[in-house]
């Protein structure tokens, strides 16, 4: 650490000797307050162009200017007037607040392609411009990410620079979903929605510091329009040879004056399947086969409900509800062989496992804002309150069999698994800007969280289902995290700097009670989290940049995972929680290289002590197999980044990442130590007529994830759309795993057991969607609400 902390001040130093120039810069707003994205700012001097600039996402800009003089500084949109004024540069102008005004020709649709660039880079984050850019038309989230440099996707679980953990945000909203959740969700928000992705490798201090990985967080569009706007669209997909999926979904916005209001619904029903193989020897010689065919069924209705009200042009309120409702229903049936030497110590274990989940999730927020001052500071305040009702029930019903066929036992019996989950949170915040582009930004946290997990077992005895005494348990789980932040942002001696600290107080108390099991777990303790960004361009035009990132995080366990539940896959494999898990906390650094405003490599380091892995120990005297969380040593990456984007032509454009691992997975269970890659191309092409086709190729021989390392992943998918009704119909066919190469094989490896796993499932997918948008009314400015409880909520599965 010390080390870190002495190279990140000698490159301060270091870079911040170089000669400066002359600059100016400034933000660009409008008559509100609000900042005008993507303005293109010229300075002149006669008919000569000097310096050309466009304006980031908040409004702000910054040009270098070789001598100076007299100057006309124009500043262009299209949505806003033009605006030109004389400046007269004897030292740097680092205040400049320009107010643009709304043209009176207000344009149904706006395209900014040449000056809006795809994918740019801020102090602390990567930037991929979706709205408006003819590159992520027609595509899901899912597949933006894909686009995005570092960032590797695999069965729904998302790395950022080989570092997993990452979660995803929607308006600085957590999802509550993971896996095949995540997944279909991302797979159904399409970019005609989203205004912008953020890739944020390192959160800064005003983030939680939950999470060993990075946050991608998907901006929506804004409701530009007054009167009635939406769509209304509907997904089909079928796994080939397989089973079908499919989701209607509606999205209406409604503005009159200062209040607006918004809804959407959507179902979803899908059936998939998954097949595991898995082989494992015991320390008595026998052999390990059990082959498990599972089938599922998945219901969902997910609603959101909104209303704004404008106090003014530059304060308002927001309310929000979203309600997830579902249900999961699983069948298992699995095949298990135990082979000896002698044939006839063998036996052979065949049960159906079904299971049943139901949830229904409920969320509402409260939103305020106020703008401060002509320069752009706020200040916001974000409460949110969750309850999260989850309703589960496993069965186990199977018959163990001799050598001769014998039935040697037979083991009928449920175990329920019901939880609630109460979760408050309050978040406040203000952001401060000061004249010469400086800003100062604070706020504080409290989140209060109480889950009440009751457990029981059930045999059947006389025809009818009873709990069974003394199995039962009831686990509680109490909760409060207070939190503070401070970061300070600015430039000195040419460098751009971004520097932050976060503390954390938690207290948490856990009562198991019920049968042998009576246990209070309570701990209290209080982490710094502190953030380091510098920026410094090399170039005049600023599109050669270096970059140096740095901060420390922390991973608690999730909720469930804390749940000492015990689930049984087949006879022999169990899983279940942990109570006594701790959280684990991360340290990572990156140096990155920006050329040509779209070229990157970067070099990164992080580690992991106490690691949260998901582990497989093996009993031989049972013969049992139990799949937990347990902290389990340290877990160091190496990171190599590289992402060349490339426009072949004005019709083919291709996105590449190359990705270099070195990971050392270390616990005294288990060392390993492996080098990877992976490589991940897009190729986009648009054709006349409205028609567009994308291929995407993703390879890796190998991912380490604690101690499992995997075989092969590999991918090819297809797509083709078709844009009809003056671009309102949008027509989307495509084909997912062409070659059905993206099938999970992996090795476990604990104390001295080596554990095999194949898995299938359904990934090669055929897919239709048609997506109808209309818009009706004029434009105007509309805010944007975010929440409070984005990690809390993440923790709930």
């Amino acid at each position: 650490m010390k080390n870190i902390v002495f190279y990140l001040v000698f490159m301060v130093f270091a870079i911040g000797a170089s000669a400066q120039a002359v600059s100016v810069a400034g933000r660009v707003i409008d008559e509100t307050g609000q900042p005008v994205a993507f303005a293109s700012v010229v300075i002149l001097k006669g008919s000569l162009v000097i310096g050309e600039k466009i304006a980031s996402e908040d409004g702000s800009f910054k040009l270098m200017i070789d001598s100076v003089g007299r100057y006309v500084m124009k500043i262009r949109h299209t949505s806003y007037v033009d605006f030109s004024k004389e400046i007269q540069l004897q030292t740097s102008l680092d205040s400049e607040v320009i107010v643009l005004k709304k043209s009176e020709k207000q344009l149904r649709e706006v395209t900014i392609t040449a000056s809006k660039p795809f994918v740019t880079r801020k102090i602390d984050r990567v930037v991929m411009n979706v709205q408006d850019n003819a590159i992520a038309t027609g595509k899901s989230s899912i597949d933006l990410f894909r686009l995005a440099p570092g960032v590797f996707i695999n069965n729904g679980n998302i790395s950022i620079n080989g570092v997993w953990g990452t979660r995803v945000m929607v308006n600085g909203r957590m999802l509550n979903l993971k896996g095949d959740d995540l997944k279909n969700y991302l797979a159904n928000l399409k970019s005609n929605d989203i205004k912008s992705i953020e890739i944020i490798a390192h959160p800064p201090a005003e983030y939680d510091a939950e999470g060993s990985g990075g946050i991608i967080n998907i901006v929506l569009k804004k409701n530009l329009n007054s009167g009635l706007n939406g769509y209304v669209g509907a997904d089909y997909s079928i796994g080939i040879g397989k089973y079908p999926a499919y989701r209607p979904y509606l999205s209406l916005n409604y503005r009159k004056k200062k209040v607006g209001l918004s809804g959407s619904y959507s179902y979803g029903w899908e059936k998939n399947f998954q097949d595991i193989t898995q082989e494992r020897s015991f320390t008595d010689n026998g052999q390990y086969h059990s082959a498990t065919s599972s089938t599922g069924l998945r219901n969902s209705n997910n609603v959101k409900l909104g209303a704004t009200y404008d106090i003014s042009n530059k304060q308002y309120i927001a309310i929000d509800y979203t309600g997830q409702f579902g249900s999961y229903k699983d069948t298992s049936h699995s095949v298990t062989n135990i082979d000896y030497p002698l044939h006839q110590n063998n036996t052979l274990s065949d049960g159906i496992f079904p299971s049943y989940t139901k949830t229904k999730f409920s969320n509402i927020g409260l939103n305020y804002g106020i703008t401060t001052d002509s320069l752009g500071s706020k200040f916001t305040l974000v409460s949110d309150y969750t309850y999260n009702d989850r309703k589960g029930v496993s069965g186990t019903y199977s018959k163990t069999f001799d050598f001769n066929n014998t039935v040697i036992e037979d083991t009928v019996f449920n175990f329920l698994y019901p939880s609630i989950a109460k979760i408050f949170t309050a978040d406040v915040k203000y952001n401060k800007m000061f004249k010469g582009g400086m800003g100062l930004s604070f706020g504080g946290k409290a989140t209060v969280t109480d889950i009440n997990n009751e457990n029981s077992y059930q045999n059947y005895n006389n025809g009818e289902w009873g709990k069974i005494p003394g199995l039962g348990f009831n686990y509680k789980y109490s909760e409060k995290i207070y939190a503070g932040f401070v970061n300070f942002n600015g430039t000195v001696a040419g460098v751009e700097y971004k520097l932050g600290l976060r503390g954390e107080n938690s207290d948490i108390a856990g009562t198991l009670a019920g049968g042998e099991q009576d246990t209070v777990i309570a701990r209290n303790y209080f982490n710094l989290f502190p953030s380091i960004f510098l920026k410094k361009n090399l170039n005049k035009d600023e599109s050669n940049s270096l970059t140096l990132s740095y901060n420390r995080r922390i991973k608690r366990p999730s909720y469930f995972e804390l749940n000492p539940y015990k689930y049984f896959i087949d006879n022999y494999t169990i899983q279940t929680g942990n109570p006594f898990l701790n959280p684990q906390f991360t340290n990572s650094v990156e140096l990155g290289y920006i050329f040509k405003s779209q070229y990157y490599i970067g070099l990164s380091y992080s580690h992991t002590k106490d690691v949260i892995n998901q582990v497989i120990e093996n009993d031989p005297a049972l013969k049992q197999m139990t799949i937990l969380r347990k902290n389990t040593g340290s877990n160091t990456v190496y990171t190599g980044t590289f992402s060349i984007p490339v426009k072949i032509t004005e019709w083919w454009n291709t996105s590449n990442n190359l990705l270099l691992t070195y990971t050392e997975s270390i616990a005294p269970e288990f060392s390993i130590k492996e080098g990877s890659f992976v490589l991940q191309t897009e190729q986009d092409i648009s054709l006349t007529n409205g028609f567009g086709i994308n291929l995407n190729g993703l390879y890796t021989p190998k991912v380490v994830t604690g101690n499992i390392v995997t075989g092969r992943i590999a991918s090819v998918d297809l797509g083709i759309q078709k844009k009809l009704m003056k671009n309102k119909l949008t027509a989307k066919a495509s084909i997912s795993d062409i070659f059905y190469t993206n099938n999970f094989k992996a090795t476990s490896y604990y104390n001295e057991s080596v554990i095999r796993i194949r898995q299938k499932e359904q990934s090669r997918v055929f897919s239709l969607s048609l997506v109808y948008s209309f818009n009706l009314g004029k434009s105007f400015k509309s805010k944007e609400t975010k929440s409070s409880n984005a990690e809390e909520k993440s923790r709930l599965k």
